[in-house]
């Protein structure tokens, strides 16, 4: 196996399959990723069993084969090479010789044989996607992704396609972030997906994939998501649980909405933030006389106190949250300025865009300790 690559192009691939490569296992083998040559194309593998992506890139092939090098190591020494083309050759007992102008690197490589098979997909029916639109859909939702393994089934994204739009959902049980985006009419989209959860760290790799590129197409096959874009594909082992009822988390009566500019009450949020640590992370938030005052104690580190001026229509509000789920809900936002739907006491704050309906995030409300 002998192939010249373009260094950047080559850098590139290998970059992308670091969140893949399993970084603690029992298989030394998952830490590599597995180059093959096709055509006038080689072809990069990476997998840790639930998650696979594999990706082509145009090279100068020499002679055919395969092999799998560590990934990491992989990556610090073509990235530290200084030059425009790379040459990449496999000897005797599976060493690979890694050369640029006067570089020359020998590592240890293991036989393609012994790597996880990862299948390409043919062509299915697909939903089609502008990678924009999914990004925005993945900013909206990642941050509420539960990290709580006692609870696997909202350890990802649910994601929904039905009635002409795509719904995702991520909670973690103290907040819900919710995305209602249309399908395009031009797009040709005849697809459903009754309904699937993705992995954090799929969808983490799905953001990368997005990160570039016009459109992607999503499949569902076997209990496995499938995203590809013009020269990659993303294998993502679902979730197998029931996601819960989230209709029901939303509040069925309308509260107290007002309208804030969306850089001033995070800057007054982020204020509030400087307070919080692990066991206080609460701000209390006071609506009266067109006026909101936001007030975070915390008997460990100090006092902050802020007002900002707000129109609304309504009695005084008087309601706690968690600081930082407040700054995560609106930070996505689209638009200058922030709907934030109030309510007295025990009732869950709504945060969305006034100018934009496709997109809420209930907070639940905290308790904070009376003065």
């Amino acid at each position: 196996m002998d192939f010249l690559i373009e260094r950047n192009r080559f850098l590139g691939g290998i970059q992308k399959t670091l969140g893949v490569v399993e970084k603690r296992t029992t298989l030394p083998i998952l830490n590599n990723i597995l180059i093959e040559t096709k055509s006038e194309q080689i072809r990069i593998v990476a997998t840790d069993r639930e998650i696979g992506l594999i990706s082509y890139y145009d090279a100068e092939i020499t002679t055919t084969g395969k092999i799998t090098v560590p990934a990491k190591m992989l990556f610090e020494m073509v990235r530290e090479i200084e030059g425009d083309i790379i040459g990449f050759k496999v000897m005797e007992n599976n060493w690979v010789n890694i050369t640029c102008g006067k570089v020359i690197y020998k590592i240890p490589g293991i036989s393609a044989d012994d790597f996880p098979e990862v299948l390409d997909v043919e062509n299915v029916g697909s939903l089609k996607m502008k990678c924009g639109v999914l990004k925005n859909i993945i900013e909206k939702t990642f941050f509420a992704i539960s990290t709580d393994e006692m609870r696997p089934n909202l350890n990802g994204v649910f994601l929904k396609v039905a009635d002409e739009k795509v719904t995702v959902v991520a909670t973690d049980g103290h907040r819900l972030s919710l995305v209602n985006v249309p399908l395009e009419s031009d797009s040709g989209n005849k697809i459903n997906i009754d309904g699937i959860i993705i992995p954090r760290k799929g969808v983490s790799e799905i953001r990368k994939l997005v990160e570039n590129g016009d459109f992607v197409d999503i499949c569902v096959l076997d209990s496995v998501c499938v995203i590809r874009n013009k020269n990659t594909t993303l294998r993502v082992s679902l979730i197998d649980a029931e996601y819960p009822d989230y209709i029901r988390v939303i509040p069925e009566e309308r509260g107290v909405e007002i309208q804030l500019d969306k850089n001033q009450i995070l800057h007054s949020l982020r204020r509030m933030g400087v307070m919080s640590t692990e066991r206080f992370s609460g701000v209390k938030i006071n609506v009266y006389d067109q006026r909101m005052v936001l007030t975070s104690t915390n008997p460990d580190v100090g006092e902050a106190k802020d007002e900002i001026d707000v129109s609304y229509n309504g009695d005084p509000l008087e309601a706690g949250y968690n600081v930082k789920y407040l700054i995560d809900a609106m930070d996505p936002v689209d638009g200058s300025i922030v709907s934030f739907e109030m309510r007295n006491d025990e009732g869950s704050g709504v945060i969305g865009s006034v100018d934009n309906k496709d997109y809420m995030c209930i907070v639940m409300p905290v308790k904070l300790r009376k003065d």
